[in-house]
């Protein structure tokens, strides 16, 4: 950022993170992995829970056992 240019820079390092952002990992499990010390139960208060619960789909349809 400069005196005219209100863009604030964004390190290099950070694009691994705003990567996973945009794929919809949540915030809570980012923190999480990133600094296991730190405690998401505030992000995960404030973000909440997905409307689909996608961990909980059906794993027949996925196993290639079950055609």
């Amino acid at each position: 950022m400069t005196e005219h240019d209100t863009t604030p820079v964004v390190p290099e390092d950070t694009q691994p993170v705003r990567d996973l952002l945009a794929e919809h990992v949540p915030l809570a499990l980012i923190v999480d992995l990133a600094t296991p010390e730190a405690t998401s139960a505030e992000i995960l208060e404030a973000e909440g829970l997905p409307d689909e619960a996608w961990w909980e789909k059906d794993q027949k349809s996925s196993d290639p056992g079950h055609a």
